[in-house]
């Protein structure tokens, strides 16, 4: 092996590990914002990205209720699934109502015009 294709081979590896430690360094990071995260942010986050799935999954339970359950009990469970559905909406609507209220705290959102 030339001395040329050693300092190339020795540059590919100093470059490979700047990309490895950068990575590292990444991480790290990724993980210390996870780790400062309050529950509510962590709970707004977990509910704005599943919520969908779960609400999909109460009117599935809706309809399945609707076509094998006695009529008799029909409408207990048609209420429970009802109370489900309006608390997840009355969550995600609070989320999104915080969020707001933070961003105008912070001077990031838009303050009412005073008449």
């Amino acid at each position: 092996m030339t001395e040329s294709e050693q300092r190339q081979r020795a540059q590919v590896i100093d470059t490979r590990a700047e990309v490895l430690l950068r990575e590292v360094e990444a991480k790290a990071k990724l993980a210390e914002i996870k780790a400062n995260q309050s529950a509510s942010e962590l709970a707004a986050l977990h509910l704005s990205t599943w919520a969908g799935a779960y609400m999909t999954l109460m009117v599935t339970i809706f309809l399945f209720a609707a076509i094998f359950l006695d009529p008799s009990s029909l409408g207990t469970i048609t209420g429970l699934i009802t109370l489900v559905v309006t608390s997840l909406a009355a969550i995600l609507k609070s989320i999104v109502d915080g969020k707001t209220a933070d961003a105008e705290e912070n001077g990031n959102g838009k303050q009412p015009k005073a008449e």
